[in-house]
């Protein structure tokens, strides 16, 4: 199975947020981490990249923790 490597604008744009919140995301670093969101891994020197398939498994986990507790939307 051929899997498909999505750049941050990419990433951004699936979720509808900036590209600053996607690397604020990732980094453990900063007070916006999501430990649940992907880690993205180099592509080149310059190029990072993250596979369409985790981003897509975390959107997914971002619904089911919508649907398991609609009132607050967060996971307990």
């Amino acid at each position: 199975m051929k899997e498909t490597i999505l750049r941050p604008k990419q990433v951004a744009s699936r979720l509808g947020v900036s590209t600053a919140l996607i690397w604020y995301k990732a980094n453990p670093k900063h007070r916006l981490y999501d430990p649940h969101f992907p880690q993205p891994f180099k592509l080149s020197a310059n190029a990072t990249g993250w596979l369409e398939s985790e981003i897509e498994a975390y959107i997914n986990h971002l619904a089911a923790k919508r649907i398991a507790h609609p009132q607050t939307g967060k996971a307990k």
